[in-house]
């Protein structure tokens, strides 16, 4: 069978069999970034809240299951489930006497991730604040997002 006569019949044959093809168009593929940079900013922000509150299983259950790497600081580590509960444990991790997300900026790299680059403040009293530079890549699965990626790189301290 020649080929243009069997490229004709491809359109029926996808018919035929049931596949549809999905076309993305700039409106809706538009509409799904935003979409995904709405539900970013909705989990950024219950993270606040997580932490604020202490509640060591929900901030576990914000990373993937599958692990998470941890880079900054020189350092680049990748932490499996168990090991990132360890990390949020009673006596090792306390939660902020302040937190406050500053200037974060959301970049769609696929379909399903999202990177959030900013800084926050991380209170350790009432009257001292330490500043972090954050980048987090967030991957939906599941339908939620889960943090796949996460540095966290305090500011240096100053000279004495």
């Amino acid at each position: 069978m020649p080929i243009l006569r069997r490229l004709a019949l491809l359109p029926m044959l996808l018919i035929a069999t049931g596949c549809a093809i999905h076309v993305q168009t700039p409106r809706t593929e538009r509409a799904a970034q935003d979409a995904l940079v709405a539900q970013a900013q909705a989990f950024m922000q219950s993270y606040v809240t997580d932490l604020m509150e202490g509640r060591r299983a929900a901030i576990v259950a914000r990373y993937d299951p599958r692990g998470a790497w941890f880079v900054g600081q020189g350092r680049k580590e990748m932490l499996a489930t168990d090991a990132i509960t360890a990390r949020y444990a009673e006596g090792g991790w306390q939660a902020p006497a302040s937190f406050a997300w500053r200037d974060l900026s959301y970049e769609v790299v696929g379909p399903d991730a999202v990177v959030v680059t900013g800084m926050f403040d991380w209170g350790v009293s009432a009257e001292r604040k330490i500043p972090v530079s954050y980048t987090g890549l967030l991957l939906r699965r599941d339908g939620r997002l889960v943090i796949r990626l996460e540095d966290e790189s305090a500011a240096p301290q100053p000279a004495r």
